[in-house]
């Protein structure tokens, strides 16, 4: 795979096998690539609408290079391969279908794995913060699961800060409430009582507002930026 790093983006997109996904609007290209026999992922803002491409591109590519930095060596989240640019970046490929497209499956030991899998995330300080949308939560040839798209994640605050720590805690409570969502969703058999209880609940003030602020400024962006208001 690190082969691939030193590449250009147009020697990269040469070697397109698939797509993933078109760039539109605040949508980025997701494109499957190989070069020099290996497979990786290139997920280019650069097809995006110019505007969001050029102004919030950067920033999105960011948030997610460091989230990957802090997950390097955790199995089940793509590694990063590189920074092509400042709105280009190449990921491991890891191989899966949503879960929510996956059809009958052994739920029980894969829920068991995918809170493992988010337990140890945690631990190495990132919060997904998107685990509700069942795309990002994908099911692998192997039966385990894997988590992709971190770039509306949140990482540990780093020394004294309790302000900062109380915040990230509340987003791996988000996580984790997200994933018994899941769980509702493709093997509802499987809820405990007290997961009942977490859907029933109302939603906390923390994730409300994460929620609010993400939407806002999703929306706010592609106003700005977009043709696709």
């Amino acid at each position: 795979m690190t082969r691939l790093s030193g590449l250009s983006r147009d020697v990269l997109a040469g070697g397109a096998l698939r797509s993933f996904r078109r760039g539109r609007g605040s949508r980025p290209d997701v494109t499957l690539v190989e070069v020099g026999g290996s497979q990786a992922v290139l997920k280019d803002h650069n097809g995006c609408d110019h505007w969001f491409g050029v102004l919030i591109g950067p920033l999105l590519v960011w948030r997610e290079a460091r989230a990957l930095r802090r997950l390097d060596g955790v199995t089940g989240t793509p590694r990063l391969l590189a920074r092509i640019d400042r709105r280009a970046v190449l990921l491991e490929y890891l191989p899966g279908i949503p879960i929510t497209k996956a059809g009958a499956r052994a739920w029980e030991p894969f829920f068991a794995r995918l809170q493992a899998l988010v337990e140890e995330m945690h631990c190495a300080g990132v919060a997904h913060c998107d685990l509700r949308s069942p795309t990002n939560t994908l099911i692998g040839p192997d039966g385990r699961p894997y988590l992709v798209d971190f770039v509306a994640s949140v990482t540990d605050a780093r020394g004294w800060n309790p302000v900062g720590r109380w915040i990230f805690s509340r987003f791996r409570e988000a996580d984790r409430d997200a994933v018994v969502k899941l769980k509702s969703i493709v093997a509802p058999e499987l809820l405990s009582e007290g997961e009942r209880e977490i859907l029933g609940r109302r939603m906390g003030t923390v994730e409300r507002s994460a929620r609010w602020l993400g939407s806002s400024v999703r929306n706010l962006s592609r106003k700005l930026f977009t043709g696709n208001p």
